[in-house]
């Protein structure tokens, strides 16, 4: 591999990751455009049409169902999370839980001998304080969304400018990219373009589906078992799930615990059985769903979002699969090879 390839790799790197961080909304439009961009090309060639009509009526109708779609989630959801909200600050604040622990336990501690009646307390007692941590932290992510609602109707607002903008002018913009290389190399371009394109689109398709699954999953075990907020709780569990650090089980661990804590005994059994049917199904379904998808190894890709996720936080859980995926792209068109020798 050659000393200016190397610099190109790096320079490519440095711009994904500008793109990932400070022009987000952008690249997220890009890939909205990219995603539209088939079924534009299809209606163009059955109407008859030309491109800057059918774009923009696709886009106006995509936007439109985003629209909708969004207005009946909040809709749905924004009561339950400012009751959820709510009900999570009077337990911290009142901090019941360790006065209900203090009588509920109170016959148990008399029956065992003196100097474990002060371990068994202790324990509890860090537990309940572990438990209100976790609660006050999910709390606090309640009100960092709700502080920064306005910031993201803005960036939603550009999104939707600049997906029409992309859109319209699509064949344009991708002429002008192709024109930064020598025509000798367009084909292998295409082909990273192709591939890159399919891969990233194939991730967050099967990011969004298994989404969808786990979220209906979740809400409807809360519905049998009458949790509390069962929406609202659904959503969060699903958003928690989409991180590789922490998972389901950093919200329905605690949530089993408190329930049994409360005197809840089916809730909180019923709570650790469906932790494990999300487990086990996430654990069949996921991997054949971003293998197919994405082109690459359920484990490439939980691998890649890790190591994603701890060097650039949220965003490195697309960015991490998307360097896998463009480093792939440029191997299989040989302008990077690796062969070990010994």
């Amino acid at each position: 591999m050659s000393l200016k390839t190397i610099l190109y790799s790096a320079l490519g790197l440095f711009l994904l990751y500008a793109l990932f961080t400070l022009g987000l909304p952008f690249l997220l439009a890009l890939l909205l455009a990219l995603l539209l961009e088939p079924l534009i090309q299809q209606l163009s060639q059955k109407t008859g049409f030309k491109r800057i009509y059918t774009a923009f009526f696709v886009c106006t109708v995509f936007v439109i169902f985003v629209i909708g779609v969004g207005y009946i989630i909040i809709a749905k959801v924004s009561k339950e999370i400012v009751g959820l909200a709510k009900t999570l600050l009077i337990f911290i604040k009142e901090a019941h839980g360790l006065e209900w622990l203090n009588d509920r336990t109170h016959h148990l501690f008399q029956s065992l001998p003196p100097e474990y009646q002060a371990s068994l307390h202790q324990i509890f007692r860090g537990l309940l304080e572990a438990l209100q941590g976790m609660i006050g932290q999910i709390a606090e992510i309640f009100f960092n969304i709700a502080r920064k609602l306005p910031n993201v109707f803005l960036e939603v607002l550009i999104v939707f400018i600049a997906l029409y903008l992309i859109s319209l002018n699509f064949p344009r913009l991708k002429d002008r990219f192709m024109q930064l290389f020598d025509p000798e190399v367009h084909e292998r371009v295409e082909i990273v373009l192709k591939n890159l394109q399919h891969a990233v689109m194939g991730f967050i398709r099967a990011q969004v589906i298994v989404s969808i699954i786990i979220y209906f999953v979740v809400f409807l075990g809360f519905l049998i078992l009458g949790i509390s907020y069962p929406s609202a709780t659904a959503l969060l569990v699903t958003i928690v799930d989409i991180l590789p650090v922490l998972g389901t089980g950093s919200v329905i661990i605690p949530m089993s615990i408190y329930e049994y804590m409360t005197g809840h005994y089916f809730q909180s059994i019923g709570l650790l059985i469906h932790y494990a049917i999300i487990i086990t199904f996430r654990r069949i379904v996921e991997p054949k769903i971003m293998a197919n998808a994405m082109g690459i190894g359920a484990l490439s890709a939980l691998i890649s979002m890790y190591i994603g996720f701890k060097l650039t936080g949220f965003i490195g859980l697309i960015l991490g699969p998307s360097v896998v995926i463009f480093f792939q792209a440029l191997v299989q068109v040989g302008i990077i090879k690796v062969k070990i020798k010994f």
